[in-house]
């Protein structure tokens, strides 16, 4: 029979293994097999010591490029810190970033004696260094129910006096994949004047629950111990009137701390029966400022007016970039079809866009102030807003216009204009053929509709006007009887991702400023004005004066004015 040179390599491989056993007198009962997904395996028990440890290597299918690996044959067993989890594979000496092809097996199966033999007897805690740095995503997979304790939480939780309960809250998030997972952070402590916690404590989203804080008197220092063994000593721990409490309560979440170390306990009672669970607790990453200019907007206010496919993607991107404040006006309700595009998702659907993403903004960063406001300007009623919409934009550095309604547009401008304050706006074109992205930046462009008026005139004399179609929702129909052509969701993202770096550009200095124009229609596929994908025109405007305070509408003073001019008394 012919092999390939793997196959070749794979029984030069089990031939050694074989050797291996018969002539070392620390391994027994060896045995080749096949796994659930056919992989070949290599049982065999290690004598460490006094133990005698069940094995099983394991040749992953791209063998002899990657290394085999080794793991507990007891998948609930937990052998040594050096090991992704409960029954995962150990961390040895060959891994896939160091593994050549001068590696052996048997150089594997070596490697696991020397790591099993440094790790004390019933004990996960090995001498042996780690070859890489700790991977807190592969430690915590194996932990179902995990305690997030930032640095400068824990701090403030250790500012309570010794021996003394402490009412806190905390949250829980609740996730569901292969298996539950819960996450608990603390949000905050004491209930008359609780102490809040820290922007890298709860965050915003998950259930808030009732716990305890206390702080142990008198133990030096909280054991390691097997986590079922520990769960139910440190229970012990607390005070008898404290236990009575958490009975009486029925279910609970004690955090214990000794002053250097935390650990969190949930207690639930049915009847007689109590179960305990021991969270794992863990300290997060330090957060890193990763954006470059991200302190900049922090103090930065804007209003966007609209809250569907364009308008929620603008919102995220600029609370991801540090924007701090944002007050969002929207009156329509989030429906099924609307998915396709939004940023929402279906646990909103039926609910006012602007009030969910409003909890979404918070949910992307829990420091962010959001005001919501289900209002229409697009009804019949809009006139009758004028005045509350004054209002808004005059407290905000920017607007943001993402309705393509141009009865809201000239609104929004026109109290821009009046107001002084900057107008960014963008379009989606029907089918995704394109977009447009533009910006009115007093004493920098014209005013707002003038601005308009002017990408008019572009577009008129490139002899075509944009296609903004027949269809709602960017679509636009095709020929003869073929089905509407919809923009995607990536064509909505390219240009709302362009449209907050216009924003964020009218925010900034001139010398911070990506976008050097103050409008761009930018193609996405060939149509229209665009040759090719990415085709992208700028848009220079003409100097136009028209800024000054009231010019393009009648304040309350214009009216007493022309009152007095027309020599009508004012009846209220």
């Amino acid at each position: 029979m012919d092999f390939t040179a793997g196959e070749a390599r794979l029984i030069r491989e089990c031939e050694e293994l074989a050797d291996l056993a018969a002539a070392s007198d620390w391994l027994e009962e060896p045995q080749f097999g096949k796994n659930a997904d056919g992989l070949l395996t290599w049982s065999f028990v290690l004598l460490a010591g006094e133990r005698r440890i069940s094995l099983l290597l394991v040749f992953p299918a791209l063998f002899p490029d990657l290394p085999p690996f080794v793991l507990p044959a007891d998948s609930s067993v937990r052998l040594s810190q050096h090991q992704y989890g409960e029954g995962g594979e150990l961390c040895l000496q060959y891994r896939p970033d160091n593994w050549h092809p001068d590696c052996k097996s048997k150089d594997v199966v070596r490697s696991a004696k020397a790591l099993l033999e440094a790790t004390p007897k019933d004990d996960a805690f090995s001498d042996v260094d780690s070859a890489h740095p700790a991977d807190l995503p592969s430690l915590l997979s194996g932990c179902s129910r995990r305690f997030m304790l930032p640095p400068d939480t824990a701090r403030l939780l250790r500012l309570r006096l010794a021996g003394h309960a402490t009412d806190i809250h905390m949250t829980l998030e609740r996730r569901v994949g292969g298996s539950e997972v819960l996450v608990a952070r603390i949000a905050s402590i004491g209930l008359d004047s609780g102490v809040r916690v820290p922007i890298d404590g709860a965050g915003f989203g998950g259930r808030v629950v009732p716990g305890v804080l206390y702080r142990l008197p008198d133990i030096r220092q909280i054991p390691d111990l097997h986590p079922e063994e520990l769960k139910g000593l440190l229970y012990q721990y607390l005070p008898s009137w404290l236990r009575k409490w958490v009975e009486d309560a029925g279910d609970m979440l004690v955090v214990m701390s000794n002053g250097r170390r935390e650990v969190l306990l949930r207690v639930r009672h049915n009847g007689s029966k109590r179960k305990i669970d021991l969270f794992q607790t863990f300290e997060p990453p330090k957060a890193i400022e990763r954006r470059l200019h991200g302190k900049t907007f922090r103090e930065s206010s804007i209003c966007i007016i609209g809250a569907g496919s364009l308008g929620s993607k603008v919102a995220a991107s600029l609370a991801r970039e540090g924007v701090g404040h944002f007050m969002l006006l929207d009156n329509d309700v989030l429906w099924s079809d609307n998915l396709v595009r939004n940023e929402l998702d279906e646990m909103d659907v039926g609910h006012h866009k602007a009030v969910s993403l409003r909890h979404r903004l918070l949910r992307i960063n829990p420091a962010v102030k959001v005001g919501a406001l289900g209002m229409s300007l697009t009804s019949q009623s809009a006139v009758q807003h004028i005045a509350q919409l004054s209002e808004i934009i005059s407290t905000c550095d920017l607007v943001i216009d993402t309705t393509a309604d141009s009865g809201v547009f000239r609104m929004a401008a026109a109290v821009c204009t009046q107001k002084r304050k900057p107008l960014v706006w963008g379009r989606v074109y029907a089918g995704g053929l394109g977009g447009l992205i533009a910006r009115s930046i007093p004493s920098e462009d014209p005013p707002p509709l003038t601005a308009a008026t002017q990408l008019r005139a572009w577009c008129d004399e490139k002899g075509m006007a944009p296609p903004e179609g027949r269809e709602h929702n960017y679509g636009v129909q095709g020929d003869d009887d073929d089905e509407p052509l919809f923009a995607s969701d990536g064509d909505v993202g390219v240009i709302a991702n362009r449209l907050a770096r216009h924003a964020l550009d009218a925010l900034a200095t001139t010398d911070m400023r990506v976008h050097p124009e103050p409008a761009y229609f930018i193609g996405l596929r060939k149509g229209w004005i665009f040759d090719h994908p990415f085709d992208t025109h700028p848009v220079i405007f003409s100097p136009h004066e028209g800024w000054e305070k009231g010019s393009t509408s009648c304040a309350e003073e214009g009216v007493e004015r022309v009152m007095t001019h027309l020599g009508v008394q004012d009846d209220a």
